[in-house]
């Protein structure tokens, strides 16, 4: 009987395959996912679990340039293949939704930002395997799918800003440590320069997260969401902010007439650090704005409830505007480092001065400056990153 049913199904495939052909992959499955977020979520699940945090510990490590990666963390960074393949698979794709519930304001969750950057590390920690093994080229693709991963992050939310910022200056040292060691090859740099240029940070921002975070402030300093908006105060670090006041204090503070004022002062101050923050402002000067608007709204909170409750809900300007420039200084500074390895690659030597093609230091608006070392060369700002009050500098190899 079993034999007669395999010669059945043997005669039947042979017929069908005679009138229709073969069944090709395209035509025997569904499309795959078109959302690169959807293949993220995957590509989370699929990182093998491990109760050694010494393992992480250790591949943090090994991204941030600090160890060399050594058979554990291979062997970790093996196991971890069908979620790094998932990744790179992810970043190809043009369009990414990650689903988040924008509705629900301050208090929308967003869960995928902590797995996001252990992904990153992992994907990293292979770049530096890579890089160990002579692989450069690929080595710099893998950079290239953390840029990627953290432009598809996006920056609807401030904290999304600051994560993309994160994993965008941990690629920058993956691709750094690809140029210090990769003889010099003007086609892989010429492919690396147009990767960089296109990278979706290239461009990051605070300005569209600024303004959703405007919307959804204001709203919550509605007599209608004044429930809403206590328990977001009291729920946060925000609450200091409000004056130490706890939910009860809140509330009585709240009454409509300080929640109108609240909204109104609130309204004024932001259309001020829009004007900072659109204009072509030089850095020290947009800067000085924004800490003075800060001290300004610190001063009349002593005097004003209303204020109080607006400075509970303001993010911290200053500081990712700071962040915003610093992410664009240490970007710049790695392109221009391309544009010198390009040079260098054309005449065997290191040019004496930057080239002209050379991203600009945004502390400045103008070059930065070059200085040729014993093994390779330096780039610096010609102005302090206020916030942090450093200079900041960049140093890159040259392999012999």
């Amino acid at each position: 009987m079993k034999a007669t049913t395999g010669l059945i199904m043997v005669v039947v495939t042979g017929a069908f395959f005679a009138c229709f052909g073969p069944v090709t992959p395209a035509a025997a499955y569904p499309p795959d996912p078109d959302n690169a977020a959807l293949l993220y979520y995957q590509a989370f699940l699929l990182v093998p679990k491990t109760e050694d945090s010494a393992v992480t510990d250790l591949v943090a490590k090994v991204v941030n340039g600090e160890v060399a990666p050594d058979d554990k963390v291979k062997e970790y960074v093996k196991n971890c293949r069908a979620a790094i393949d998932y990744t790179v698979a992810a970043s190809s794709l043009p369009h990414c939704d990650w689903g988040l519930a924008y509705s629900r304001g301050f208090a929308a969750m967003l869960p995928h930002l902590g797995q996001a950057r252990s992904l990153a590390r992992l994907i990293l920690a292979e770049a530096r395997i890579l890089t160990a093994d002579g692989d450069y080229r690929q080595a710099l693709e893998r950079c290239l799918t953390a840029y990627k991963l953290a432009g598809q992050l996006g920056d609807h939310v401030l904290i999304s800003v600051l994560v993309s910022a994160a994993i965008s200056a941990q690629a920058n040292k993956g691709v750094t440590a690809v140029l210090d060691r990769m003889p010099a090859d003007a086609g892989t740099l010429t492919w690396l320069k147009g990767q960089l240029a296109t990278a979706p940070v290239a461009t990051l921002t605070i300005e569209r997260s600024m303004a959703m975070e405007r919307e959804v402030a204001s709203d919550y300093l509605r007599p209608e969401r004044r429930e809403d908006l206590i328990q977001v105060l009291a729920e946060s670090a925000s609450i200091s902010e409000a004056g130490g006041m706890n939910a009860e204090e809140i509330r009585k503070a709240a009454t409509d007439q300080v929640l109108g004022r609240a909204r109104e002062y609130y309204s004024k101050y932001m259309d001020s650090v829009f004007v900072v923050l659109r204009g072509q402002t030089p850095y020290a000067e947009a800067y000085a704005k924004l800490q003075d608007l800060a001290k300004q709204a610190e001063q009349d909170a002593a005097k004003d409830p209303a204020v109080r409750l607006f400075r509970a809900g303001v993010p911290a300007v200053t500081k990712m505007y700071a962040t915003q420039v610093r992410h664009q200084a240490d970007f710049n500074s790695l392109q221009a480092a391309v544009e010198v390895y390009l040079a260098k690659a054309g005449t065997g030597r290191l040019p004496t001065s930057l080239p002209a093609a050379a991203p600009r230091d945004p502390y400045t608006g103008g070059e930065f400056k070059y200085e040729p070392t014993d093994n390779g060369f330096v780039l610096r700002c010609r102005a302090k990153d206020l916030e942090k009050n450093e200079i900041r500098e960049y140093r890159f190899a040259t392999p012999k």
